[in-house]
C-alpha cells in the first residue's frame, strides 16, 4: 500500500506542473487530478511527459461532476448522450497519458424519477462506459458521497450499494471508490463496510472528519485503520483529499509523518 495525494486541494494556488514537482519533493509517488480540462491545459502527451520528469505517476482523473452539472451524471437518462460523450473523451486522454483510472460520480437524484428508475439508469449508462474503459485498459472508480455537508442531492451514497453495483456488472474494469471521510459522515462502522466489500474497492480517499481537514485531525483513527488494511493485503493507494488548515506544505508534512509512523 502507498500513499497518494490529490493535487486538486492540497497545492491547489501552485501552477499545475509545479504541483507535480512539489508533490515529489514531498515524498508522493502517487498523485491524482479531478478533470482532464480544467486545472490542467494540454495535451495527454505533455502530462505523461511532466509526470515522468516530475517523477510521479498520476493514478486516476474524473469523468464529471458529482452533481451532474459537468457530463450530465448517469442517474438521468435524458442525459446519457452528454454522459458518453464526456466520458469517452476522459477515457482516450486517461489511455493517451498512461494514467490507469478514472472516478465516476452518478449525478444527483433527478425530480419525477424513482430510486429504482435512477438505479436503472445508472446500470445502464455504466455498461457502455464499461465497454470503452475496457477498450483503453481503464479503471472505473465509483464513488459514493455524503449528501449531509458536501453533496446535498447526491444519488450514490452507501459503500455497500457502489460494491453491489460493481458485482452486478461483473467487470475488473469496474471498483468502489471508498473515501473515507464521506463514508464516514453517511454511517460509520468503517471497518466492517471495508471488510465486507475489500474485493471490489480499487482505491481509498481519507481526510479528517468533521472539516476534511487533516487526517490528524478528527473523530477517525487513521493509523488503526492502514495498519488493518495491510493485514487484510491491500496493496493499492490510500489517498490524501483534503483542504489543509495549515501551509500546504507544513499540512503534508505533518499528515505524511502521522500516517507513516
Amino acid at each position: 500500500m502507498e500513499l497518494g495525494l490529490c493535487i486538486e486541494m492540497a497545492l491547489a494556488k501552485q501552477p499545475f506542473d509545479k504541483r507535480l514537482r512539489t508533490a515529489a519533493h514531498l515524498g508522493f509517488r502517487n498523485v491524482e487530478m479531478w478533470f482532464v480540462d480544467m486545472s490542467y491545459k494540454g495535451s495527454p502527451a505533455r502530462l505523461a511527459q511532466l509526470a515522468e520528469r516530475a517523477g510521479v505517476r498520476i493514478t486516476n482523473t474524473v469523468i464529471g461532476s458529482p452533481d451532474g452539472a459537468l457530463g450530465g451524471g448517469l442517474t438521468n437518462p435524458a442525459k446519457r448522450r452528454q454522459w458518453l460523450e464526456r466520458a469517452r473523451m476522459t477515457i482516450a486522454f486517461n489511455r493517451a497519458a498512461g494514467i490507469p483510472a478514472t472516478i465516476v460520480c452518478t449525478g444527483n437524484t433527478v425530480k419525477g424519477l424513482t430510486d429504482s428508475v435512477m438505479l436503472h439508469s445508472v446500470l445502464e449508462g455504466l455498461k457502455p462506459t464499461l465497454e470503452l474503459a475496457e477498450k483503453a485498459g481503464v479503471t472505473l472508480l465509483l464513488e459514493p458521497l455524503n449528501t449531509r455537508y458536501d453533496h446535498p442531492g447526491y444519488w450514490l451514497t452507501s459503500s455497500d450499494r457502489a460494491a453491489q453495483i460493481c458485482r452486478r456488472l461483473k467487470s475488473r474494469r469496474l471498483k468502489v471508490l471508498f473515501d473515507c471521510y464521506h463514508m464516514q459522515i453517511m454511517g460509520g462502522d468503517l471497518l466492517n463496510h471495508i471488510g465486507r466489500n475489500l474485493d471490489v474497492i480499487g482505491h481509498f480517499h481519507c481526510a479528517g472528519v468533521p472539516g476534511r481537514h487533516e487526517p490528524y485531525k478528527g473523530e477517525i483513527n487513521y493509523p488503526f485503520l492502514l495498519a488493518w488494511l495491510r493485514r487484510q493485503g491491500y496493496r493499492g493507494v490510500f489517498a490524501l483529499e483534503y483542504q489543509p488548515s495549515l501551509k500546504d506544505e507544513t499540512s503534508l508534512r505533518k499528515t505524511r509523518e502521522f500516517l507513516l509512523a
